[in-house]
């Protein structure tokens, strides 16, 4: 059984995870003024790739063990990135950021499918109120006027479910001999290969040493490299469940940091959905910290 100062130390590395993610959204959405969406994706894959390595070889990481787990950055940020971006061509932002608001409760969903993982309905039920609190913080009008689904929404949310089962697959890996480092390093590898590969037999590959300019290289690095190196890492200490919960966290960053940078605004509902995403994190942390948990959970 872990100690408390793990599970303290993998609360924080998750929540520095959904801070990096939350920056590289915000980075992201910076670069597209000067970089068209196939171009940017692959910047920032090999930003992050090129990250990733640096922190392998200095930590002396890198082996040839993880190697055979490298497929699942196919799922993502492979297909589910790419679902989501071809999702977004078709529908809304709004609607968007709502359906990828509910990859936490399909983490513990496919936890239970796949793995047989048990959950407190106590931790069910602060998951459902942090997924609601997301979807009030993303969303900029009211939420009583209804949401409507088309295609486009049904990409972003099987483009959310690739990102779930990535998660939920990675955590059964992670642990043991295996590192974060090597393992995300395999991940982004067989990832950029898929991609550009993808991208060069539908004829839109391009790539130019003045897309690699200081916003699309840093949101890759944080999107793509930082943040999945620190919740790989963060769920060696903490169950799939709990990391999936604190996934909730990373539409705080995102709207406070575009309120700062973006000159983007928040609304009152955004404020109440912020209040519920913070309440739910601090209750479910608190209880996974002073709670036994059987060698069963996950």
């Amino acid at each position: 059984m872990k100690s408390h100062s793990d599970e303290r130390k993998g609360v924080l590395l998750t929540i520095l995870a959904t801070l990096c993610w939350g920056g590289g959204m915000v980075l992201s959405k910076r670069s597209l003024n000067t970089v068209d969406e196939n171009s940017l994706f692959v910047v920032q894959l090999i930003s992050a790739w090129a990250c990733i390595l640096i922190l392998t070889l200095t930590g002396g990481k890198l082996s040839v063990r993880e190697w055979k787990h490298g497929w699942l950055g196919i799922l993502e940020p492979g297909i589910a990135f790419y679902l989501v971006l071809l999702g977004l061509a078709r529908t809304s932002a709004i609607n968007a950021t709502i359906l990828q608001s509910m990859e936490g409760l399909m983490i513990i969903g496919l936890s239970f499918v796949f793995f047989r993982g048990k959950v407190s309905s106590r931790t069910l039920m602060w998951g459902c109120l942090s997924t609601i609190g997301a979807i009030l913080v993303t969303t900029k009008e009211s939420i009583l006027t209804g949401i409507s689904i088309d295609s486009g929404d049904y990409l972003v949310l099987l483009g959310t479910l690739f990102a779930a089962a990535y998660v939920t697959l990675s955590s059964r890996v992670v642990g043991g001999e295996n590192s974060a480092e090597s393992l995300l390093f395999w991940q982004l590898s067989f990832c950029i290969v898929l991609v550009i590969g993808y991208l060069m037999l539908r004829g839109q590959f391009s790539l130019h040493a003045n897309q690699f300019n200081v916003y699309a290289v840093s949101s890759g690095a944080l999107a793509y490299g930082l943040s999945f190196y620190f919740y790989l890492w963060g769920m060696k200490y903490i169950p799939t469940s709990l990391s999936a919960i604190l996934l909730c966290l990373t539409p705080i960053f995102g709207v406070s940091l575009s309120v700062l940078f973006l000159s983007e605004t928040i609304n009152s509902q955004n404020i109440v959905g912020f209040v519920m995403i913070l309440l739910s994190s601090i209750f479910i942390t608190r209880q996974s910290t002073t709670e036994p948990r059987s060698a069963a959970s996950f």
